[in-house]
């Protein structure tokens, strides 16, 4: 059991390697776990994939302690930022599988209404054909909304990430349906229905995707491979506040003579930075942005770009 938690990306070969046990004993033992409440499937070329667990050390927890949980799972996905939040839904899906039915299957579907559905408005179906899918290395066909036109077409995909930003759930997926193929981000909630394409391609692992540094130039959601510079004048109130927290891994502070103060990022998409800048109203002012020569204005003038 250990081992199938520890490394479940290992092939059944070297499973049976490690402890010198034939196919026939494995699948015997296999049958001797489930009834013990600890079921597996194995598929090659992706793995095992556990789907019952409740011999892990939470076994114990009562009805309360595992509804506590869900809904602090809930305050997680719902608050944070990243594929930590993105998990918190598949674990709390999880912590209610290990109950008795048909207690577990009403909490599952609370669960999904509340979080997946409500929350993010994504359908529960169409969360789990992607976790599935990004598991096993599947490639779908997802009927997909466009922003800005908002007309609906089918995509062919390999779906590699589910991450969530600014409390909207996103797939980070290579298009397979375009010349050449580029990755690609996708909002779960214009997601309208997935279609298996039969067509298995197991990443390899730690490939490179690109993900983490085009994550790293993102401000708000929008994720890049370019970053440009852009810095903006804060007075007044604003200062304190700006002063406090870390809004970007690139920023640059910078104390002026008449008491303002400079914030420089180089992130993916300036315009997010335009736009969150603006609650602060007319305490601030755009000094430089990327393809502008120093022109300092007023942020109601920069129109919002579509994403």
């Amino acid at each position: 059991m250990q081992e199938i938690r520890n490394v479940p990306s290992q092939s059944l070969k070297t499973v049976l390697k490690t402890f010198g046990i034939s196919r026939s004993q494995f699948y015997k033992d296999k049958d001797a776990l489930a009834s013990l409440g600890f079921c597996f499937e194995y598929r090659k070329g992706s793995g095992f994939r556990i789907t019952e667990d409740r011999l892990t050390p939470i076994h114990d927890l009562s009805l309360s302690d595992r509804v506590i949980l869900l809904f602090a799972l809930e305050y997680l996905s719902t608050s944070g930022d990243g594929l930590l939040a993105a998990k918190a839904i598949e674990v709390g899906r999880k912590l209610a599988g290990g109950l008795d039915s048909p207690f577990r299957e009403q909490l599952l579907q609370c669960f999904d209404s509340e979080v997946t559905e409500k929350t993010y408005g994504v359908k529960p179906e169409v969360f789990l054909a992607l976790t599935d899918a990004v598991k096993e290395g599947r490639r779908i066909r997802m009927l997909y909304c466009r922003s800005g036109t908002w007309t609906e077409s089918w995509r062919e995909v390999d779906p590699r990430r589910i991450y969530l930003r600014q409390r909207a759930l996103y797939l980070y997926a290579r298009t397979v349906d375009e010349t050449p193929p580029a990755w690609k981000v996708f909002r779960l909630n214009r997601i309208r229905e997935i279609q298996p394409t039969g067509i298995c391609l197991p990443p390899t692992p730690n490939a490179e995707d690109g993900f983490c540094e085009r994550q790293r130039n993102a401000f708000l959601a929008f994720l890049g491979e370019t970053p440009k510079p852009i810095t903006i004048r804060f007075t007044g109130e604003a200062i304190p506040y700006i002063r406090e927290c870390q809004w970007h891994e690139s920023q640059h502070l910078e104390e002026q003579p008449d008491g303002s103060l400079l914030l420089t990022v180089s992130v993916a998409e300036p315009q997010e930075v335009v736009r969150w800048a603006r609650q602060f109203g007319k305490n601030a002012t755009v000094v430089s942005m990327a393809d502008e020569d120093n022109v300092e204005e007023g942020l109601s003038s920069h129109p919002e770009k579509d994403q």
